[in-house]
């Protein structure tokens, strides 16, 4: 009994390796205002990690900082009519700084240090799904060092290394026999790298952009604290445990098409390649091994941008628009992140003047009704969540 309680518990360590709910990939507020459609055009500091294959053509250097402020709203209905359960706003901020500059008249080298992964939901207490998720929290730091090489005057190519460290932090229900919390807690280092190409097929007016970012095998080392109650006390001791997550391979294309010298149109598919994580084991000190199956599939996204300047000297107007496509079958559907397809838009604004650059961009986000059938995880019912993105990042740029 007590091994099949252990293992219920340390199941929410599978929020992690949700997919596009716990990716945020739009790190710099200029590409988050263009849906970041970004891989054939990228300029800024933020080339660091949208594509390194275009720091070769840039010239000087530049650093920026900034982030996204992230709200949701999160609610399930339950298939049986039940009461609706609405989880508590979310709100946390995801910082990103970029730096770059050129060591060469062909080779640049940048840094980008962001939280580019990162969840926060926290149901009522008494809700119909507590016993698979109460709170649940992930927290990212990435370093990516970078380098830029432009091969020709039309080829930029681009390399770098990332070290990722995740931390974990849930709460739990107990099954009502027993009553009571268990709150897991885990944390590891997590390592991968990029490579990326830029092609400017006719040079600012069509260009096309590859990147590739490789799978990241994050090895988490837990503990979990069992407050049962008292007559159960001294069978559900404290205890560690340990589970190995893989983060997805991404690959991104890009083109960039400018049918007038004001206005950049840009189109960006990417695919995260989600079969990496197709079940789930779980090694805890004293009870037995669990194995979960959970048989993702590889998810899409496209992504719509568009970039006017301005007559206003230093005055750029964004706007784009995003397809995000769920990767969980409906079985494996967990409340630690009711993730879903999306479809989201985005507005932005820019300007420079000088040295000095400022960007601020909103995104809507929809995330279409997601039925779980309670297969592995969670209640039967419905979810539904809508969030908003506002990104801020102010930086200066020399030498172009």
């Amino acid at each position: 009994m007590r091994a099949a309680i252990v293992a219920f518990a340390l199941l929410a360590l599978t929020g992690p390796a949700r997919a596009s709910g716990f990716l945020i990939y739009d790190a710099s507020a200029e590409a988050l205002g263009k849906a970041s459609a970004v891989t054939a055009s990228t300029n800024e500091p933020a080339a660091v990690w949208f594509n390194p294959g275009a720091l070769g053509f840039m010239k000087g250097g530049g650093a920026s900082v900034g982030g996204n402020l992230v709200l949701a709203t999160n609610t399930f209905q339950p298939k049986d009519g039940g009461p609706e359960a609405k989880a508590k706003p979310a709100r946390f901020f995801l910082p990103a700084i970029f730096a770059e500059g050129a060591v060469s008249d062909r080779l640049h080298l940048g840094i980008a240090a962001l939280t580019a992964f990162g969840l926060g939901i926290h149901w009522p207490q008494d809700w119909v799904g507590r016993e698979a998720t109460i709170e649940a929290s992930v927290q990212t730091f990435g370093i990516n060092p970078t380098a830029g090489y432009r091969l020709t005057d039309r080829i930029g190519i681009g390399a770098g290394f990332q070290a990722v460290r995740a931390t974990v932090d849930f709460t739990n229900a107990l099954p009502a026999i027993v009553g009571g919390t268990v709150r897991v807690g885990g944390g590891t280092w997590g390592y991968g790298g990029n490579v990326a190409l830029l092609f400017k097929a006719i040079p600012e007016t069509l260009q096309l952009g590859l990147t590739y970012r490789s799978r990241v095998k994050l090895k988490f080392k837990g503990r979990a604290d069992f407050d049962p109650n008292p007559e159960f006390a001294s069978s559900l001791p404290d205890q560690g445990g340990k589970a190995d997550l893989t983060l997805p391979d991404i690959i991104t294309a890009g083109v960039m098409w400018r049918p007038t010298p004001r206005l950049a149109l840009s189109f960006d598919p990417d695919v995260a390649l989600w079969a990496t994580y197709d079940r789930l084991v779980l090694d805890f000190d004293t009870a037995p091994d669990k194995i979960f199956e959970r048989r993702f599939h590889a998810a899409l996204t496209a992504r719509l941008g568009a970039d006017w300047t301005s007559s206003v000297p230093g005055l750029n107007l964004r706007g784009g628009l995003i397809y995000d496509q769920n990767p969980s079958p409906k079985d494996t559907l967990a409340p630690s992140l009711p993730d879903a397809h999306r479809l989201e838009a985005a507005v932005g604004i820019g300007y420079r003047r000088g040295w000095l650059k400022a960007d601020l961009a909103y995104l809507f986000v929809y995330f279409l009704p997601s039925e779980s059938t309670g297969g592995t995880e969670g209640p039967i019912g419905t979810y539904r969540t809508i969030s908003h993105l506002i990104g801020i990042t102010v930086g200066a740029q020399f030498g172009r």
